[in-house]
């Protein structure tokens, strides 16, 4: 993989992701919507092994209403449908913590691995620690990982990390296992909290 920097730390606008259970959406879907948003970048995917549809959007700000308010505007136009009949629906902000390799490259690929956690209290800043200096890096390393970020959410779970993947096959491959098979990887594991993976495919 090509890494543009080790460590991509200028500042990021917040990204919004919203997560649409029950709702497997294909490329004709992912069409209307972009086509209602054309001013926005929508990153839009479906999960493989569930019913469930993502959205990636830039975070919006657009009046003077709580970021609640905002989300369901911006979802209700997403879906062309009437902001009191949205179907069930999460909506989390995110800000980036840590990016590696390249972002554009990163959006062209089909499969789009995510994992997420929650981390007690008193281990976070060790687990902040593991994942940029060990675990991001190493995962950003195999080959076929061509963008790989983590964020901070404003909900549960807290913690998510994303990678953008040439091959499905790549998530779990020889060298996936070869690179989280470490000590610190083993003690930060067992303190997760309602973890959560999950493999999408970009629409």
């Amino acid at each position: 993989m090509h890494i543009d920097s080790a460590a991509d730390s200028s500042p990021a606008k917040p990204v919004w992701l919203f997560e649409l259970p029950g709702i497997r959406w294909d490329e004709s879907d992912a069409l209307r919507a972009r086509q209602q948003l054309s001013d926005l970048d929508l990153d839009v995917l479906t999960a493989v092994s569930e019913e469930e549809t993502w959205i990636y959007a830039p975070a919006q700000h657009r009046r003077a209403t709580d970021e609640s308010d905002e989300s369901q505007l911006l979802l209700a136009t997403m879906l062309g449908a009437d902001i009191n009949a949205l179907p069930e629906y999460r909506h989390r902000s995110l800000d980036r913590l840590l990016s590696l390799g390249d972002v554009t490259a990163g959006r062209r690929q089909p499969w789009h691995y995510t994992s997420q956690t929650d981390i007690p209290e008193h281990v976070e800043n060790e687990f902040n620690r593991w994942f940029d200096e060990e675990h991001l890096p190493q995962l950003a390393s195999v080959d076929g990982t061509m963008h790989a970020a983590r964020y901070r959410t404003n909900g549960s779970p807290r913690y998510i990390a994303c990678y953008d993947l040439e091959q499905r096959e790549i998530q779990g491959g020889p060298a996936w296992r070869t690179a989280i098979a470490t000590p610190w990887r083993d003690r930060i594991h067992k303190e997760f909290l309602k973890p959560r993976r999950l493999m999408l495919k970009r629409l």
